[in-house]
C-alpha cells in the first residue's frame, strides 16, 4: 500500500511539472520563433518600386489567412514592383506570430530574447542591400540613378517595440525607446550614405508611426488594467520618432512622409462607437458606411481556451464576416482596414508614388 501512495504521489508531482512547464512555456513574452520568410531577391527592371522595411503589419507573406497587406493596396494603386522584407515569425507550437523590432539587442534586455530571432532593422537592411549592391555592381552609372530615381522606402516598425516594453516601467521603456530610435536613424544613414556610394542624393521614404497598443484585442486579454504606463511610452515613442525623423530629413531625404497609424485606427473605433450610439458629428463620423463594421473590438480570429486546450492542439474560432471586423486577430488589422490604411497612404503619396521619374 505504501508503495501505491507512493507511486501515486510521484505521478501527481509529474502531472503539476508538465502544467507548470506548459504554462510558462506559453506565458513567455517571446518563446522560440521561426522566421517565416523565404531567402530575398530584388528585381532587376520595375518601372516603380516600393521596398518595405518593417513588422508582421506590413509583412505580405505571412501564414495568416487576413487577406493583402496595406503595403500590397498601396503598390497596387500606384502600380509599383514591391520588395517586401517586413518579418513576422511563428512561435516553435505555431499558435502564435511575432513581428520584428528595430533593434534585437533590447529584446535580451527585457528577458525576450528568443532562440531563432526574427531579423530586426539592420538584419532587414543588410538582406536588401547585399540584394541591391549585386544588381547595381552590374549597372551603368546612368542607370543606376534611374532605379534609386524609380524607389520609394517604406520604414514601419513599433507595435512589437511597443509591446515588448507594455509591462515595463516609463523610466525604463524611455531608455530603450531612446536607443531604438537612434538606432533606427543610424540605418537610415546607412542607405543614406549607400545611396550616395551609387550616385544619387535623394531618398523617398513613407514611415508609419505605431498606434495605441491598448486597443490591441490582446491587450485586454493580457490582463492590461495593470500597465498603466502604456499610454505614455506610445506617446514617447511616437514623438520621439517623429522629432528624429524630422530632424534626419533635413539633410538627407528628398521627401519623408509620416503616416499617423494611431489616428487612423482610433477613427476606425470612434466611427463605430458613434454609429453604435446613434450620434454623428460634423467631420461625418457615426455614419459607419465603410465598410459598415460589426466589429472593432475582438478579433476575428482567436484561440480557444481552456484548461482542455493546454494538453491538446489549440483550436481556432473565426468570425462570420472578417471584412467586418476591424482586427483579425488579437495582433494585427483585418482585411479592410488594410485596404483602407493602404488608400489612406496612397492619398497623402501619390504625386510622388506615380511620378515619373527625373533624369
Amino acid at each position: 500500500m505504501r508503495m501505491f501512495n507512493r507511486f501515486y504521489g510521484l505521478c501527481a508531482i509529474a502531472v503539476c511539472t508538465i502544467l507548470y512547464t506548459t504554462w510558462f512555456l506559453s506565458g513567455r513574452k517571446f518563446s522560440d520563433a521561426v522566421p517565416l520568410a523565404g531567402k530575398f531577391q530584388t528585381s532587376k527592371e520595375f518601372d516603380h518600386r516600393l521596398v518595405v522595411f518593417g513588422d508582421s503589419w506590413s509583412d505580405s507573406e505571412t501564414e495568416v489567412e487576413q487577406g493583402k497587406a496595406w503595403t500590397d493596396h498601396l503598390c497596387e494603386m500606384s502600380s509599383c514592383h514591391q520588395e517586401n522584407l517586413a518579418q513576422t515569425a511563428r512561435s516553435a507550437s505555431k499558435t502564435k506570430e511575432y513581428g520584428s523590432v528595430v533593434d534585437n539587442e533590447e529584446l535580451s534586455l527585457f528577458g525576450r530574447l528568443t532562440q531563432s530571432q526574427v531579423p530586426d532593422f539592420k538584419g532587414q537592411l543588410d538582406e536588401w542591400l547585399k540584394a541591391e549592391t549585386a544588381v547595381m555592381d552590374s549597372l551603368s552609372e546612368e542607370k543606376r540613378l534611374e532605379r534609386q530615381q524609380r524607389t520609394i522606402f517604406v520604414i514601419s516598425f513599433g507595435v512589437w517595440d511597443i509591446w515588448t516594453l507594455k509591462d515595463v516601467d516609463y523610466q525604463t521603456a524611455a531608455g530603450s525607446i531612446d536607443r531604438r530610435i537612434k538606432k533606427l536613424t543610424e540605418q537610415l544613414n546607412r542607405l543614406d550614405e549607400q545611396f550616395k556610394a551609387w550616385g544619387s542624393t535623394e531618398l523617398q521614404i513613407i514611415m508609419t508611426q505605431t498606434m495605441d497598443v491598448t486597443f490591441l484585442p490582446a491587450f485586454t486579454a493580457s490582463g492590461g488594467n495593470e500597465f498603466k504606463d502604456i499610454v505614455s511610452i506610445l506617446t514617447e515613442w511616437n514623438s520621439k520618432l517623429k522629432s528624429a525623423a524630422t530632424e534626419w530629413k533635413d539633410g538627407k531625404a528628398q521627401w519623408l512622409y509620416m503616416f499617423d497609424t494611431n489616428a487612423f485606427v482610433l477613427d476606425r473605433i470612434r466611427d463605430w462607437q458613434l454609429f453604435a450610439s446613434g450620434i454623428e458629428d460634423e467631420t461625418g463620423m457615426g455614419k459607419n458606411e465603410e465598410p459598415g463594421w460589426e466589429n472593432v473590438s475582438d478579433p476575428c480570429v482567436s484561440n480557444e481556451s481552456g484548461f482542455q486546450v493546454m494538453m491538446s492542439k489549440k483550436e481556432k474560432t473565426r468570425c462570420q464576416h472578417p471584412e467586418k471586423y476591424l482586427f483579425w486577430d488579437e495582433m494585427h488589422l483585418g482585411s479592410t482596414a488594410h485596404k483602407l490604411m493602404g488608400t489612406a497612404v496612397y492619398k497623402e503619396t501619390k504625386e510622388y508614388l506615380d511620378a515619373p521619374p527625373t533624369n
